[in-house]
């Protein structure tokens, strides 16, 4: 599993670096090349979680999970408010929003692993977000907020095993649940502009608001492809102890 690991993440970090370089611009289409530079965000929000989780699991203790999670995730998100009020180029400040957003996420692994618990979490993000909308936090926090709003479906309703690899896998929920996520992120992306010509009504600012958060969808897509896919069973199997019965037999 090491080598997979290995390329993941290399692969990964060289995206966000040519990315938050601009050089892809020196090679692609400089419409392109905007578009593509604007997710940045997507690869760094992936690399923190993905690191996160598989270091969670290396970890037994509930005391040592907790200092990771909680602990992490508020050192995440204080970086994250430093980083936004640092006054550096506008590609590495942007970059605020996915830490922020993964240390929320860190924060949400310390709760118990159930879909109820997931439902409550992304409602309360949901109506945190409705009742403080018009506020600069919820505008300009979108791809911190959303990240959470999807954390609940992603890892305790439609992709159980990234957490917990003892219980059943479910490739067809899960493949729902990422055709959901490329819908969001291709669709809010082709009717934002739409949108955007009078900024008016609930719709058009939801719509808004969704492309706003583009980048949690693809960065949910990058950690299921990544735990479910390129690992795959090598994940699974790795985190399932063996019964010491079994192992006597």
């Amino acid at each position: 599993m090491r080598p997979r690991v290995v390329a993941y993440y290399l692969v990964m970090s060289l995206v966000l670096f040519v990315l938050v370089t601009k050089a892809h611009g020196q090679f692609l289409p400089s419409g392109l090349a905007s578009q593509i530079g604007h997710n940045s965000e997507a690869f760094l929000f992936a690399i923190v979680v993905s690191a996160a989780i598989q270091l969670r699991r290396r970890l037994h203790g509930p005391i040592e999970r907790a200092a990771l999670t909680i602990g992490g995730g508020l050192v995440l998100i204080v970086l994250g408010v430093l980083l936004l009020h640092t006054g550096w180029r506008s590609s590495l400040v942007t970059l605020n929003e996915p830490m922020i957003g993964a240390g929320l996420v860190l924060l949400y692994l310390t709760l118990p692993r159930s879909p109820k618990v997931a439902l409550a979490v992304t409602t309360a993000t949901l109506l945190f977000i409705f009742v403080f909308f018009d506020t600069p936090l919820v505008l300009n926090q979108a791809e911190s907020l959303v990240p959470l709003l999807l954390a609940g479906p992603a890892l305790d309703v439609f992709d159980r095993t990234i957490l917990q690899p003892e219980t059943a896998d479910t490739p067809g929920l899960r493949l729902t649940w990422m055709a959901l996520l490329l819908v969001a992120g291709v669709g809010f992306a082709l009717v934002a502009s739409w949108a955007r010509q009078d900024l008016q009504g609930g719709f058009r600012l939801s719509i808004d608001y969704g492309q706003r958060a583009a980048e949690a969808y693809w960065g949910w897509l990058f950690v299921h492809l990544y735990f479910s896919y390129w690992l795959g069973r090598l994940w699974r199997s790795s985190g399932v102890r063996t019964p010491a019965s079994s192992v006597a037999r």
